[in-house]
């Protein structure tokens, strides 16, 4: 009897033993609420007849068709302003004609036979004068020609230049045309917080000046004020970052609201071999990247200025041993003066006597051509025909540089079909909704949303509607993976790990965007049961639009509710590799039918 008990109790101080060496258990965690938004369906439901013509008429195959068309080489990229988006937009008003579309464009140029004319001889009537499908504007194209930046000190009675030289000493002057010039005052690190007892800018007047400055903070200064004022990470095409704008652009704001002419920004202070390697040639070539060495180019509005946040000041990255170039001029060097900030725990801000420094650029800027293509169906309503619903997409992509052709066949062909698809699809079905619905395909999206602004700020005048409502289409073609739904959950603020994946198939998910307010959840929600997509319903809470811009900010910024589905970005974005054999002509069929439903459901109710 005792072996068993003595075992018994053995076993026992061993699973106490071990129970007291394991923590114990974190609580569950609480499960994400946002994953209600999530939107599955059981089972997919019939379309009923009021659109079901329409709806059916939407196919993987036709979308197909038209992409290979609108991202063949024969486009050349559809740069705007160039041939091949000419040729793309005319492509696109032909489908727009065959669709039996209202045309809203521009009135065609009437010709006259002036031989005739000029011998009296009696004119044929001429019949009346339709719109075409383009809406047509005015658009500069800037190239620069040329920069320089040089330094004047004055010393006595004598006066000696210096000139920087570009990409070694300097980069980032923007080409203007302009001359700027103005003398110069060092504020250390450009860093204002009176609660911390460190003000850089107390007794200097920066108005009317070039001021130099830092990047980041000193060390002493407390780690939440350090972090304020870091030098914040750029990663050229990534969507911009959420949460608080990054802390060089406050300091920039704070100097343009004090009236600085420009900014020399101080990026290294002492050895700067990073910044040298930057430009030194490339060890090896990326086969799916090329390199391009692309010159400036910028298309804008006439009187348009670049709407950047530090655009009110030319901003120009310089070398410390520019900075020493320019302090000179008093007797000083940066790192000597660095190092009596770290000491002294106090600005040395001051005028850098003697220095003045004159920044000129040179370019040349010519007039071409936009175009938008625009075409309508009136709404079936007598009253409720005087709103409109707008369906977009942008047309343009990079263009071709070099021997590379960005086909940009997601980017954004996919969408340009979409809308082709959902102005096929309401032309082909007998009813009509109550209100008009406008189909439109943008130029200059990739040159900064140009199209769309110029559209919602001088509507077509044959467009006698109001827009109530725009739904956009911007890349539709690319499925998810484990990887872009992760980078699109941090950029759009859903949940993207088990919690969702387990709940869906990545390839048949999209998440579907509009503005905060308003009503259009349960619209995709009802929408969503005839297409079956795994869709996640966003809202989205921020007072911006969220995720990059597209050609729907143009919109937001009118107060016009907005619908924008989004599928995965990949790797091959804004590259020569985006081309039509990687698109999911199932998936662009299904949004196409989502879309065209959610359309339905607004323009009909």
């Amino acid at each position: 009897m005792k072996k068993p008990v003595l075992t018994a109790l053995a076993a026992l101080f061993i699973v106490l033993s071990v129970a007291a060496q394991v923590p114990p258990q974190a609580p569950a965690a609480k499960p994400d609420e946002r994953v209600k938004n999530l939107d599955l369906v059981e089972k997919i439901a019939l379309p009923p007849d009021t659109f079901r013509a329409g709806f059916d008429s939407i196919s993987a195959k036709d979308s197909l068709a038209m992409l290979t068309y609108i991202a063949s080489d024969l486009m050349e990229g559809r740069e705007t302003g160039t041939r091949g988006y000419q040729a793309a937009a005319e492509y696109a008003a032909s489908l727009f004609g065959l669709a039996k579309l209202k045309p809203i464009g521009d009135m065609p140029m009437r010709a006259f036979n002036m031989s005739q004319m000029m011998m009296g001889a009696p004119q044929e009537p001429s019949k009346p004068l339709e719109n075409t499908y383009l809406q047509e504007f005015p658009l500069v194209e800037t190239l620069e020609s040329s920069n320089a930046f040089t330094l004047e000190v004055r010393k006595g009675g004598s006066v000696r230049t210096h000139a920087f030289r570009p990409s070694i000493d300097y980069q980032g002057l923007a080409a203007t045309g302009d001359t700027l010039s103005g003398p110069v005052v060092f504020v250390g690190y450009g860093i204002s917080e009176k609660g911390a007892g460190f003000d850089e800018y107390k007794g200097i007047d920066v108005a009317g000046k070039v001021v130099m400055l830092l990047a980041g903070a000193p060390d002493f200064l407390a780690k939440d004020i350090k972090a304020k004022y870091a030098a914040p990470s750029f990663v050229p095409g990534a969507p911009p970052e959420s949460g608080p704008a990054p802390a060089r652009v406050d300091k920039l704001l704070d100097l343009q609201k004090r009236g600085a002419a420009a900014v020399l920004m101080v990026r290294g202070v002492g050895r700067e071999a990073d910044r040298y390697r930057a430009l030194m040639p490339r060890k090896s070539v990326n086969d799916e990247v090329p390199i391009i060495r692309r010159t400036y180019h910028r298309i804008s509005l006439p009187g348009e200025t670049d709407n950047m946040p530090w655009a009110g000041s030319s901003v120009v990255n310089i070398t410390s041993g520019a900075a020493d170039r320019i302090l000179e001029a008093a007797g000083l060097k940066l790192e000597d003066l660095k190092k009596k900030i770290e000491a002294s725990k106090k600005p040395v801000s001051m005028d850098v006597a003697g220095a003045s420094v004159t920044m000129t650029s040179t370019v040349k800027t010519q007039v071409i051509r936009g175009i938008n293509v625009v075409g309508m169906i009136e709404g079936s309503d007598p009253e409720l025909k005087n709103e409109a619903v707008v369906v977009g997409a942008h047309l343009d992509h990079e263009g071709r540089w070099e021997d590379y052709i960005y086909n940009g066949s997601d980017d954004n062909g996919s969408g340009s079909v979409g809308v082709l698809n959902l102005a096929r699809a309401f032309a082909a079905n007998p009813r009509k909704p109550k209100r008009t619905v406008v189909f439109c395909l943008w130029c200059g999206e990739e040159k900064g949303l140009l199209g769309s602004e110029y559209f919602v700020a001088n509507p077509p005048q044959s467009l006698k509607a109001k827009i109530v409502s725009y739904l956009n289409f911007d890349m539709i073609s690319r499925a998810y993976d484990e990887r872009s739904i992760a980078f699109a959950g941090r950029m759009m603020d859903f949940p993207s790990g088990p919690e969702i994946t387990g709940k869906i198939k990545l390839a048949n998910f999209v998440p579907v965007s509009f503005p905060a307010g308003a009503p259009y959840g349960e619209v995709i929600r009802a929408a969503n049961q005839f297409v079956g997509l795994d869709v996640y319903v966003r809202e989205t809470k921020r007072t911006d639009v969220g995720f990059g811009d597209s050609d729907h900010t143009s919109f937001h910024e009118a107060k016009i509710p907005w619908v924008w589905p989004f599928t995965a970005v990949t790797e091959n974005l804004h590259q020569p590799s985006d081309s039509v054999d990687r698109a999911d002509a199932g998936l662009m069929e299904k949004v196409s039918r989502l879309m065209f439903v959610i359309a339905w459901m607004i323009a009909d109710k």
